[in-house]
């Protein structure tokens, strides 16, 4: 596949060096961290309790080097090898390579740390309450008295999700793939599978590419560092699947994949609370799908999205769980805890800090890109598609931020919505690509060899 002499004019005419606006951003990104590290310190010292060893993410200062290190080093090679070529190769092909350069790339960095199989025995963690689900109706019924106030109160992780968190490790012990090293390689394996399905979204959506540029940025992900080993590896790779299913089904007239989307999705509100901001995604998915297709084309496959996802929520609500009842719940839990210490004043702006950590500083330019996109001549053709479903992320993170429920941690719990924002790099320019997916995975090497997460 050729570039368009379009796309060769834009190279030939491409800037040679950063732009005084892209240097300020990514400088002052620098300085937001830097700023958030030293405020945090500074919190902690004046006898605030808030909780992160480092902030402002949850993790410790470990510098650390193991043989696993080398094979980090490779997936970085491979994944810009795979840049080289991705506009020439077989979709099909370059989708599996680019998969498996991922899952190489998230299972190394969790091999450096030494102990990934061990990171879902912590007492906070899901599968610390598996013996107490026994009976999953009774689980499902029972499960929001006992999220708060109550002795047997379930533990952090599990009282701060809906039930199918937890049911979902409960299913893979059923099944014979229980314990710490199961449900970590599961996590890790359901996180990569991110990468293609946003492939597969923006290909839908039009912009075929921008998809293949974006498959080897989203292999070397520096948010790939929480992905291996965190429950919210899941819920990145459930929602990622479940919109790449969604679009493709409602474009393409597939009903089975239209229903598998809805499904998807809706089980995505039941894994977290905090994921019914991707509906905002999803929305302007919705708008994008029109505007590629025509409402007539595609409103029967939306509406087979929407009854999957109605469909998910009719199920739980029937078996006793009310999800409005369960966050109420979890937000009275959530204050019991360190988020009553933790200040909002200090978290509003530190938290954003935390993203640039889990997705490095490019991330930045990522948005930028998008604004830029969206403002100019292109923002209605198709292409522009990353940069609006970028843009609903970033407006997630913003209301996110704002309700106060995300205090700290959130380079994991946003991952998904991390990760939308960081569809923009397709976006990049020539420039960029030069430097810019080797810079982005230097900077994930360095916070996973120079920190020890916990997740």
């Amino acid at each position: 596949m050729k570039p368009s002499p379009v796309e060769q004019s834009a190279t030939l005419n491409a800037p040679q060096r950063l732009s005084w606006l892209e240097g300020a951003l990514l400088a002052g990104s620098l300085l937001l961290v830097l700023a958030a590290h030293l405020a945090g310190r500074a919190i902690e010292a004046g006898g605030t309790i808030i909780l992160l060893p480092f902030p402002p993410i949850y993790a410790q200062w470990a510098p650390h080097v193991s043989w696993w290190t080398l094979a980090a080093l490779v997936m970085v090679v491979a994944a810009a090898r795979l840049q080289r070529v991705a506009a020439t190769l077989d979709w099909r092909v370059l989708l599996v390579l680019g998969w498996m350069i991922g899952f190489g790339w998230i299972f190394s960095l969790a091999s450096v740390d030494g102990d990934w199989a061990t990171k879902l025995l912590s007492p906070h963690e899901y599968l610390h309450d598996l013996p107490a689900v026994g009976d999953p109706w009774t689980f499902i019924r029972d499960f929001s008295g006992r999220i708060v106030d109550v002795p047997d109160a379930w533990t952090t992780h599990v009282s701060a999700h809906p039930p199918l968190a937890t049911l979902f490790f409960w299913f893979l012990q059923q099944v014979g793939l229980g314990g710490p090293s199961w449900g970590a390689l599961v996590c890790m394996l359901a996180g990569s599978l991110a990468a293609p399905a946003w492939a597969v979204t923006l290909r839908a959506l039009g912009a075929p590419d921008a998809a293949r540029r974006l498959v080897p940025w989203a292999a070397v992900f520096p948010g790939a560092v929480w992905i291996g080993v965190s429950g919210d590896a899941v819920f990145l790779g459930v929602a990622s699947l479940g919109l790449a299913a969604a679009c493709w089904g409602a474009v393409r007239a597939r009903w089975a994949a239209s229903v598998l989307g809805g499904v998807l999705l809706g089980a995505t509100l039941y894994l977290s609370y905090g994921h019914i901001l991707f509906g905002i995604v999803v929305a302007v998915a919705v708008a994008l799908t029109v505007h590629l297709a025509g409402w007539r084309r595609v409103a029967g496959g939306w509406l087979l999205v929407a009854g999957g996802v109605a469909a998910v929520a009719a199920f739980f609500t029937a078996a006793g769980f009310r999800w409005w009842e369960g966050l109420a719940q979890t937000q009275l839990r959530y204050y019991e805890g360190i988020a009553s210490s933790r200040p909002y004043s200090y978290f509003v702006w530190a938290n954003l800090a935390a993203v640039v950590v889990c997705a490095s500083p490019l991330v930045v330019l990522a948005a930028k890109e998008a604004i830029r996109t969206v403002a100019g001549t292109r923002r209605r053709a198709p292409e522009s598609a990353p940069a609006w479903l970028a843009l609903a992320a970033v407006a997630a993170i913003v209301l996110a931020d704002l309700s106060g429920l995300s205090k700290a941690e959130t380079e994991r719990i946003w991952l998904t919505f991390t990760f939308t924002v960081w569809c923009a790099v397709s976006l990049a320019p020539p420039l960029w690509r030069r430097w810019g997916l080797v810079g982005a995975a230097a900077w994930a090497l360095a916070v996973n060899h120079l920190l020890l997460t916990e997740w």
